[in-house]
């Protein structure tokens, strides 16, 4: 199961997806879908997660023994827009194309912008640390993808079962800043 909860300079929406349960595309709201309705909590989350010094709390664990990994993409860009991606992958899944992905983004305006699509590449260093990303939503099904890219802004945090790494993200020509994390099973 994922809960988020993504907040932008004029509004909050709460996410929440059970992934390969048969529950559908998941849940958006403009108000908590679980109680207590969180741990973490802030006016701007990326930022507050990339200055962190600890893990990230969850409310419980990942359901392990039928997961390989979680990907995960928080972003908040200047403007006051947010990016929220999850790719779950199966236990036994050969490549990303069996990836389950959520992507929740949020316009200036603090609108939810409908994705039909999102497909996540991943360029790592000589050490296997990400070290670029890009993102391709797409948003109208008659037109080109938004295109998101993401650079390296720090180095990788390697903690138990989950890597943090600190990025610099760009979307239309805005800047923006985030965490791109991958949590394994201990």
């Amino acid at each position: 199961m994922l809960r988020g909860r993504l907040l932008t300079a004029r509004s909050e929406r709460f996410l929440h997806h059970v992934p390969g349960g048969g529950a559908g595309d998941g849940e958006v709201a403009d108000h908590a879908l679980w109680w207590p309705p969180g741990k973490v909590a802030g006016r701007r989350l990326a930022p507050y997660l990339a200055a962190r010094d600890g893990e990230p709390e969850l409310d419980s664990e990942p359901d392990w023994p039928r997961l390989d990994s979680i990907r995960l993409i928080s972003a908040l860009f200047e403007d006051g827009g947010a990016l929220g991606f999850a790719a779950i992958r199966p236990r036994g899944a050969r490549g990303h194309d069996e990836d389950v992905a959520v992507t929740r983004l949020i316009d200036s305006e603090g609108e939810p912008a409908e994705t039909s699509e999102a497909l996540l590449s991943v360029e790592y260093d000589a050490d296997g640390a990400p070290r670029r990303l890009g993102l391709e939503l797409w948003t109208d099904p008659d037109a080109s993808p938004l295109r998101v890219a993401a650079d390296r802004a720090g180095e990788a945090g390697p903690q138990s079962g989950r890597d943090a790494v600190p990025m610099r993200f760009r979307l239309d020509g805005v800047d923006g800043v985030g965490l791109y994390e991958v949590l394994r099973p201990a």
